[in-house]
């Protein structure tokens, strides 16, 4: 409580020459530099939110967002329809054929696979600071099972996911037939 007190008795009754004035002075100089970069993500956000509100992407900033973004360039990239609403397993069809596919997303260079939940196609994409994408794996998420997380004896987090290696995901993607991948748009790899 004499913390908070000595804190409004230095923003009442300032003097120019206090350390602890200096202090606040400077640490809400920072903090309003800091909230404008903030307001100006939750702009970003926002007006991403509006563009795409026909896929109901909410592109929010508590972890969902680089999954949303991802979602949104494969869709546009591969011909694929998000379902309007988060499902358990699949996050949308391609439009050409009817297949599912659950889509992941990455900064980093890896991803997750659900653990109980095996989807029919697995699209896994790392997101370049360009705003290009990465094709790490597309296939069946059966194959994935059957070729990777099993023979590797990879345990599954909190019986939830797996954690999937860039690496191991691009050895395995070349092994996939083309007849058995979610296809690429061609105009949209010329826009």
């Amino acid at each position: 409580m004499a913390l908070v007190y000595n804190v409004v008795k230095i923003l009442l009754n300032p003097t120019k020459d206090s350390l602890p004035n200096k202090f606040l002075v400077a640490l809400i100089t920072k903090t309003n530099g800091f909230m404008k970069e903030i307001k100006e993500l939750l702009a970003i956000t926002q007006k991403l939110k509006e563009k795409y509100i026909h896929l109901n992407k909410k592109f929010s900033l508590d972890g969902k967002l680089v999954g949303d973004i991802g979602e949104v360039l494969a869709a546009e990239k591969y011909g694929i329809e998000l379902y309007s609403e988060n499902t358990r397993v699949h996050d949308g069809f391609e439009i050409s054929s009817g297949k599912r596919v659950q889509i992941k997303a990455s900064f980093k260079g890896y991803c997750y696979f659900p653990f109980n939940n095996i989807p029919d196609y697995f699209l896994a994409i790392n997101l370049l600071e360009t705003g290009e994408i990465e094709e790490m794996y597309n296939g069946s998420g059966q194959y994935l099972l059957d070729n990777y997380i099993i023979p590797k004896g990879l345990k599954a987090y909190n019986n939830t996911f797996y954690t999937l290696s860039r690496g191991m995901l691009e050895k395995l993607n070349v092994q996939i037939d083309a007849n058995e991948k979610i296809q690429r748009v061609p105009i949209m790899d010329l826009l």
